[in-house]
């Protein structure tokens, strides 16, 4: 299967997810945003710290990783329990049918 960011946006059915779609332009945002605010620091006449940059910017990338990925797992994990719980009812009652009949 071929992977592309696409497919990574797409949930199990195949639909787009607002979970996944939010926190890719989310992360996105950061990183250019990040980035921006860097460049207008130095055009002010501040000096660039590279190690402050190395410190502060991987940290908040993994701030809005983490946190769309804990949400999107949370997601799924409550969607797979929610169809657990569905064909555990279907087969019970089916099972209930028969035995009436």
């Amino acid at each position: 299967m071929k992977f592309d960011i696409i497919n990574a946006l797409k949930g199990i059915g195949g639909d787009f997810e607002i979970n996944r779609v939010v926190g890719a332009f989310g992360g996105f945002a950061y990183i250019i945003g990040a980035h921006i605010y860097v460049a207008l620091n130095m055009v002010k006449g501040h000096t660039f710290d590279l190690t402050e940059y190395c410190i502060a910017f991987p940290g908040g990338l993994a701030v809005v990783v983490g946190s769309i990925a804990g949400a999107v797992s949370i997601k799924d994990r409550n969607v797979a329990t929610a169809r657990v719980i569905q064909n555990t009812t279907r087969t019970t009652n089916t099972q209930l049918e028969q035995g009436e009949k």
